[in-house]
């Protein structure tokens, strides 16, 4: 049954991303409601957001075919009913081993982008748990959050 879903992904400055994620969706055939793209200048990122009708096995593929992309970072995907419950985080940490296990243990990610004075995570979590995360997290002394 085909259901309305939220793929999120993020990548590096790459120009021809858009037209690859296109192409894969143009090949299986899937029609595409929203497409934008918006720039995070305090992480350096791009951040995709595509919107789309089909079924739940064909998304979860599209999702996995997306992911092998070696310019995306990470790509989620969200129904219509976990966009009112689940946010995604991104979040720019400075980098230490120390900072690096507290996050982990937080957030239970690992980073997905690395320089050399500071990490960036990003993960799915429920919208009832940001007040907790919020109060840890400003304890890390975070650079920047979303």
């Amino acid at each position: 049954m085909n259901q309305n879903f939220t793929i999120t992904l993020f990548s590096e400055k790459n120009e021809t991303l858009i037209n690859k994620v296109v192409l894969i969706l143009t090949r299986r055939k899937i029609n595409i409601n929203s497409f934008s793209v918006i720039f995070c200048k305090t992480v350096n990122l791009y951040r995709f957001t595509i919107t789309l009708i089909e079924t739940e096995s064909a998304v979860q593929n599209l999702v996995h075919q997306i992911e092998k992309i070696i310019e995306v970072f990470k790509c989620y995907l969200q129904t219509e009913a976990e966009l009112s419950t689940h946010q995604i985080l991104l979040l720019k940490v400075p980098n230490s081993d120390e900072k690096e296990k507290q996050v982990r243990s937080i957030i239970n990610t690992s980073p997905i982008f690395k320089e050399a004075d500071y990490c960036i995570y990003t993960s799915k979590i429920h919208i009832e748990t940001i007040p907790q995360l919020a109060t840890i997290i400003t304890e890390l002394e975070p650079m920047n959050s979303f």
